[in-house]
């Protein structure tokens, strides 16, 4: 379908051709029986009219039809309203006056530009496209006028915000942006329409009041069967914004519509069209817009970087590339991704996303992998350092610093300042929220780790990780019995049933029930593709403390020729060492962790203690220059 087609007009997320009589939805074509069109039809030539029910029979029920005029009309209403997923009782598109007529009450736009056509005549920066009045149909002024005196329509920055008199919903404090539809033709373009709809969340976590729920609660969310006020009743926010991405060549399309989850009524709708190199501050201006619409500014950091953003568009693929690999928490993939981040910041060396992505990728080989933290933290470092040079408000990149600062150098109070910026800039994420949490209860501030991961756990309530630190933050408030409850919850999810078995085995030793931590131990290791030499090493530890001394050193050995050939972490071969009572070989094992500046450290909270070499003077100097208590 041509969109510069003078029969298409645009409402919401929908388009019809008043010509074909073809209904579309996102692009997608929706059945519309004929009657049911031709009365959309004549709605949407007089918008924000009363159209009679006497005005419908003679245009659609001739004298020569028999029929009961109420029971067809009424018939093609409802299947007219189906097809727009529309309500009688909260319409968005379709409202009836009882006993006189209908009135379509959405905003009416002309057609839509075809990005590849408008690009001769484009301006250099991205800006969002201005709805017109369909030509053909009335006067431009008066259909505007009319709009202005029926719904109140407020012009803001680009975009027509209809405001209904009389029934403006409650304020918007909280969202959910859905995935958008993918509207490129190409299923391969799935990772670029993700990223949309990912940073608009990013940006609009960080409006100061509007509480967001997180990316992975709204993945949960893609392509759903159900209506929008249930999703919003389900995910507990005021509003949902969904849109649909369109990429032709070098220029990008983005549809955006918000709606209020209550009443299924809209409340902003703008399309925004643009170059692929302004991607970035495209983004952004349609999270400004969108806190604009709901009534609350942009964040201060939103609007402090330089007014365009211009990106490589083949660095933006290696980017998006990059990004979309991370998710399998695969030490193969993580190689990948920083393979496409360092493609990325090679073709475009200010790109400062990607190097902040590119720290975050070095980061987490500490979790997964043959890489010691001297292979991966420098170079985390740099590209986190990297990246704020180049753009002080990215997230993600603070939080990398935080784990560098933490984890490698065990700079304790500079790592929770990043940690802190991080949770400040992210609006609250489970991620940076975990990070913060590390640092309250380090220094024994448990109440306020629990708030945080419950607050946590409340913008991202379908979040494993989110459900994990709500566990971890009850077991470290001494709350056993429900971090054992908040960690069957996360295996339940059955995301991660490694990690969260592993969590369960950790409880059970700091309650001293071995027999329970070893069996959910085993389930760890046990688990397909969870391989994990700290998982493997705190089962050593709890066969040692249980009496099975063979079963210890067979982990021991396990350990120790894998570490022949690929980092193993020396913490965990000295706790075993140490629960088994041999203080020499506990105390060497322990040095060669502090020589590989080894993660463990800086998670001591999540380890039992030593005890046959904690006395000794050698352990004791240690613990004071990493800087934690003896």
């Amino acid at each position: 379908m041509d969109p510069r087609n003078p029969h298409v007009v645009r409402f919401g997320v929908f388009e019809l051709d008043t010509q074909s009589g073809e209904l579309h939805r996102h692009g997608l074509r929706i059945r519309l029986p004929d009657q049911s069109f031709q009365i959309l039809r004549l709605l949407l030539s007089r918008p924000a009219e009363v159209v009679t029910r006497e005005e419908l029979r003679q245009a659609l029920w001739t004298s020569e039809t028999f029929v009961d005029f109420d029971v067809g009309l009424n018939s093609a209403i409802r299947k007219l309203r189906e097809a727009l997923d529309d309500s009688p009782e909260n319409p968005r598109f379709v409202e009836t006056l009882p006993r006189r007529g209908y009135r379509f009450i959405a905003p009416v736009n002309s057609p839509a530009v075809d990005p590849a056509r408008e690009s001769e005549t484009a301006t250099e920066t991205a800006t969002p496209s201005r709805p017109g009045v369909r030509p053909g149909w009335i006067a431009g002024g008066l259909l505007l006028a009319a709009t202005i005196a029926a719904f109140g329509v407020v012009y803001a920055r680009g975009g027509f915000v209809r405001l209904r008199a009389g029934t403006a919903p409650a304020p918007i404090r909280s969202l959910v942006v859905l995935p958008f539809e993918n509207l490129t033709g190409d299923a391969a373009q799935e990772y670029f329409v993700e990223a949309v709809s990912d940073a608009l969340t990013t940006h609009l976590a960080q409006v100061e009041g509007l509480d967001v729920i997180s990316r992975t609660s709204a993945r949960q969310y893609k392509r759903p069967n159900k209506r929008l006020s249930a999703i919003g009743s389900e995910l507990d926010v005021d509003a949902v914004l969904e849109g649909a991405v369109a990429r032709s060549g070098e220029r990008v399309r983005i549809s955006a519509q918000l709606i209020h989850a209550a009443t299924d009524r809209h409340l902003w709708a703008q399309d925004y069209d643009g170059e692929l190199s302004h991607i970035l501050t495209l983004q952004k201006r349609i999270a400004s817009d969108v806190a604009a619409a709901v009534g609350h500014p942009p964040a201060s950091s939103a609007t402090s970087r330089r007014g365009r953003q211009t990106v490589h568009p083949e660095a933006y693929d290696a980017y998006l590339k990059g990004v979309k690999t991370l998710g399998s928490r695969r030490y193969e993939d993580f190689c990948t991704a920083v393979a496409y981040f360092e493609e990325a910041v090679a073709r475009q060396p200010d790109f400062a996303e990607a190097h902040a992505a590119l720290a975050q990728a070095q980061v987490q080989f500490l979790h997964v992998g043959p890489l010691s933290p001297r292979q991966t933290m420098p170079k985390a470092e740099a590209a986190a350092r990297k990246a704020l040079e180049l753009d002080q408000t990215l997230a993600i990149a603070h939080r990398a610093l935080g784990m560098v600062l933490t984890f490698f150098y065990w700079k304790w109070d500079e790592g929770e300042k990043e940690f802190q910026l991080a949770r400040e800039l992210s609006g609250g994420s489970d991620e940076a929220s975990a990070a913060a949490n590390l640092s309250l209860i380090r220094n024994g501030r448990f109440a306020e780790a629990l708030a945080e991961a419950e607050r946590a756990r409340e913008r991202d309530p379908r979040s494993f990780g989110a459900q994990v630190n709500v566990g971890s933050a009850y077991r470290a408030t001494g709350q056993h019995d429900r971090a054992i409850a908040e960690f069957r919850r996360a295996l339940e999810m059955n995301r991660e049933p490694s990690r969260a078995h592993f969590q369960l085995g950790v409880t059970y030793v700091a309650m001293g029930h071995i027999d329970d931590a070893i069996r959910e131990l085993e389930a760890a290791v046990g688990s397909p593709g969870a391989r994990n030499s700290k998982v493997e090493a705190y089962l050593g530890y709890g066969y040692a403390v249980a009496g099975r001394a063979l079963d210890a050193r067979r982990i021991l050995n396990t350990l120790e020729s894998r570490r022949r050939d690929q980092y193993v972490s020396s913490f965990g071969i000295a706790l075993i060492h140490d629960a088994l009572g041999e203080k020499e070989r506990a105390m060497a094992a322990f040095e060669r962790a502090y020589e590989d500046r080894a993660v463990e450290f800086a998670q001591m909270s999540e380890y039992p203690a030593f005890t046959t070499i904690a006395p000794e003077p050698r352990f004791q100097a240690l613990m004071r220059l990493v800087g934690l208590p003896r």
